[in-house]
This record gives structure tokens, C-alpha cells and sequence, in this order.
């Protein structure tokens, strides 16, 4: 039997074309790298004896070997491939570290990036809310619309055109560096505007994405999972600030612009309800001395449940009853029957079915803190901070873990983070005491330039 054929391309080089000696058949084509025919013939003699050389390195396969893999290749086009089978043989290969490539099922990770990111973030939609949900854990709707919002913000003018199956770790590496970036104010913008955004709002976006890549590698829309060893980013997050009792007492004193503003602070202040949980409130929430809370208030998603998605009880103070009671006497969509009023608002806005917007709330309370002179917005004031300083204020007079069962923090652990103000007013109070008692003792002598 013939070892081997030899002929000639159209430039004049031998190609030879080696046999199998058991079933005769051809393997591909070798081109020996000379138009001499007997420096060719020498060359297949060398590669017959010491075996053929393969690949950058040169480094000689035996014929047999070189017979196997033509098998391999022979049956892998012959076979009747799905797009399973080709993924298990793509996985193989990468197991043995031959290939570093990205290969996606047909069809599936050719979608664009950001499109993706929209799908797999709709609130209604998608099927990681679903299963988030059904193994009973909670996903805000106004979580998943804020991310929405970042992925129009950051994720399309970067990643425009570019499908799921093409980004890799080196791509979310580079996004993420140029999120801390100084960036430029757009032309027409008005209000505040953050030349650099804080670690927390970075790791944030980056966090739209990750999640997304990290749920299509499992899904097997994407080989490889691009988000492996990228690291998230540090800093000092911005703390919010809050009233100290003084200045409570003098904000509750000016003039407040709406009556509703006036009494939502109230309820947060005296109670430590979340925005939402103010919003939600309606009549049959109020009872004689407790406040039920069963809702939270979702500009998207209307009522939904609580955080944490637990109903509590709250102590109602007989003065802010009378205040919520006034409020819901003044809603103007009262029903013919007053028997049907238990559904109504008591923070009623101008839609019947909707509460007021929860802006109008905020910026009722930075007007009263600016009448009673003090700058809330450079201090981080927000609704939110009647929370903190409610807990503050309780955690002096109470045990933590019965402030945290009323105020509905999942932890002992968030509940004594709200708490450190305490910790902080003593540690400054102690300090003021200190120095004052040992003044006279320890009198150092002043260095100068110090």
C-alpha cells in the first residue's frame, strides 16, 4: 500500500498527502515548504520516520496520532451535531486549556448587551425576579428601575452594538475603571451634579451587569462567565445626617408650607416609618394607639407589602392620630357612604387612587428646615433620616432588639447601625466632660507651630 501522495499548487510547492495504513484513507493535505521534488520526498521521508510537526512550535505527531485527530475531525462533521453537542466539545477543549474563545448557542447571547440588561432586569418580565421571588426573597420594582436607569445611563453609550456573546472580562474591567472617571457636567443639565460618583453607586452599575453576565453563563447563553475576579470598589459611603432633639423641636415650630408635609414628618418622626410606609397609610391603618402597617407605597407597583415583606405594629401617639384623623377629613375624594372611606389615602395627592408624590414630602421638609435655619440638604437630611434619628432617639430609652421589632429592621445588626449616633453624641459629650475635669492636671507645655 502507498504511504503517501505527492503533487503540486498552483505556486509550485509539494503538498503531500500521508496514508492511513490500516483503512487507507487520505489525511489533509501538508505543504513540505519546497518546490524541489527531492528535497519534498526527503521531507516526507523525515516526517514518516520521526513523525509529523504540528502546530507554532513545530513539535513532531506521530502518524498515528495525526490519524486520530483527522478521525476526530472526520466524525464531528459527519455527525448529526446539535448545539448542545457543540458546546460539550467547545467545553472540552477549553477544559484542557486548548481554546480561550467565546462561544455562544446559536441564537441566544447574539443579542445585543444592553439588551439583555434591559430583559433581564424588567421587574415584570424576568425570569431572575421570578426565581428570586419564588425562593422567597425580595426584589423592589423600584430597585429593578433604578438599575433600568443606569443601564441607560452607562451601559448604552459603551457597550452600544455590542452582542452578549462578545463581552469579556477585560471589556467589564474597562467599564468599570471609567466609571470613576471625572466626569463633565452635560450642557443644559440643571441642578446638582456629581463630578465623580461614589464607590457605592459604581459598584452599584457594575452590579447590573455582573449579575446579568453571571445568570447567562449558568443559563449556558454565554460559555464563559466574564465577571470572574473583578474586583468591587472601596470608599467612605455618605452617611445621612440628622436632627438632634433641639432642632427637631424648632422645626416642628416654623411654619410648614402644606399641612400634609407637616404631618408626615410628624408620623415618621414619633414612629420611624419609611417613606413608602407613610405614603401607604389609609384609614383602616389607624387604630386607637397603634398604627398597622400592612403596605408600602411603590410609585411603579402601587401597594405592595413592607420591606422585608412583614406587617408590624407601631405605638401611635394620641396627638398624631388626631393629626392623621384632621388629613383624612380633608381628602377630598370623600365617598357618598362613609362606610367606604376605609380605603382612602391619608397623604392623598391629586389622583384618588394615588398618594401624594414623595417628593412634594421632601421638599415640604427642607423648606421647614431652612425657616428654622438649618441647611438640611448640606447636611444629608432626608425623609429617611426621621427613621434614624426615631431609632437614635428610642435606642437610649429602650433595648435595641425591641427598637428594631417596632421600627421593622430585618437585623439586630441594622438596627444598631441607625443606633451609632448615640455611641457618637457620648464619645463627644465624654470628651467634653474630659477636658474640662483635667484641664487643671495635665497642663502640657504648648509646642510651637503646632
Amino acid at each position: 500500500m502507498r504511504r503517501y501522495y505527492l503533487h503540486t499548487r498552483h505556486n509550485g510547492t509539494f503538498y503531500a498527502e500521508l496514508i492511513d495504513p490500516q483503512t487507507g484513507t487520505k489525511l489533509i493535505a501538508r505543504s513540505t515548504g519546497t518546490k524541489n521534488r527531492d528535497e519534498a520526498l526527503l521531507k516526507i521521508a523525515e516526517w514518516l520516520k520521526s513523525g509529523i510537526p504540528t502546530g507554532r512550535l513545530r513539535k513532531p505527531r506521530s502518524l498515528e496520532m495525526a490519524i486520530g485527530i483527522e478521525a476526530i475531525l472526520k466524525a464531528i462533521r459527519r455527525a448529526e451535531l446539535n448545539s448542545d453537542d457543540a458546546m460539550r466539545i467547545v467545553n472540552a477543549l477549553k477544559e484542557r486549556r486548548l481554546i480561550d474563545v467565546f462561544v455562544s448557542k446559536p441564537g441566544q447571547g447574539s443579542i445585543l448587551f444592553t439588551d439583555y440588561l434591559r430583559q433581564f432586569w424588567d421587574y415584570k418580565a424576568s425570569p431572575y425576579v421570578r426565581e428570586k421571588q419564588a425562593h422567597g426573597q425580595t426584589i423592589g420594582e423600584n430597585h429593578c428601575r433604578d438599575i433600568t436607569n443606569a443601564i441607560r445611563g452607562f451601559y448604552d453609550g459603551y457597550f452600544g452594538g455590542r452582542p452578549l456573546n462578545s463581552i469579556t472580562r477585560q471589556d467589564m474591567k474597562d467599564f468599570s475603571l471609567s466609571l470613576t472617571e471625572k466626569r463633565e457636567k452635560p450642557k443644559g443639565q440643571k441642578g446638582q451634579f456629581a463630578e465623580r460618583l461614589s464607590a457605592a453607586y459604581v459598584n452599584k452599575i457594575i452590579a447590573a451587569g455582573t449579575t446579568a453576565l453571571k445568570w447567562a453563563f449558568k443559563d449556558g447563553i454565554i460559555p464563559v462567565d466574564p465577571t470572574v475576579g473583578l474586583m468591587r470598589f472601596s470608599g467612605t459611603p455618605k452617611k445621612r445626617g440628622i436632627l438632634s432633639p433641639k432642632e427637631v423641636e424648632t422645626v416642628f415650630k416654623v411654619e410648614w408650607l402644606d399641612k400634609r408635609a407637616y404631618v408626615a414628618s410628624l408620623l415618621a418622626c414619633t414612629t420611624g416609618l419609611r417613606l413608602g410606609e407613610v405614603l401607604a397609610i389609609r384609614k383602616d391603618d389607624i387604630g386607637e394607639k397603634i398604627l398597622f402597617i400592612r403596605h408600602s407605597w411603590n410609585a411603579c407597583g402601587g401597594l405592595k407589602s413592607p420591606k422585608n415583606g412583614e406587617e408590624r405594629k407601631v405605638p401611635l401617639l394620641p396627638a398624631v392620630r388626631e393629626k392623621l384623623l384632621e388629613l383624612l377629613a380633608e381628602n377630598p375624594y370623600q365617598p357618598k357612604d362613609p362606610s367606604q372611606t376605609k380605603d382612602l389615602f391619608i397623604f392623598y395627592g391629586l389622583l384618588e387612587d394615588r398618594p401624594i408624590n414623595g417628593k412634594f414630602l421632601l421638599d415640604g421638609l427642607h423648606a421647614a428646615c431652612k425657616a428654622a435655619g438649618i441647611d438640611s440638604r448640606a447636611r444629608g437630611i432626608c425623609f429617611h433620616s426621621w427613621r434614624h434619628s426615631w431609632v437614635t432617639f428610642m435606642t437610649d430609652r429602650m433595648e435595641i432588639d425591641k427598637v428594631a421589632k417596632i421600627s421593622g429592621h430585618k437585623t439586630r445588626a441594622m438596627a444598631e447601625h441607625y443606633a451609632d449616633h448615640v455611641l457618637n453624641e457620648a464619645i463627644e459629650k465624654t470628651a467634653e466632660a474630659g477636658a474640662e475635669v483635667f484641664a487643671n492636671i495635665l497642663q502640657f507645655p504648648v509646642r510651637k507651630g503646632a
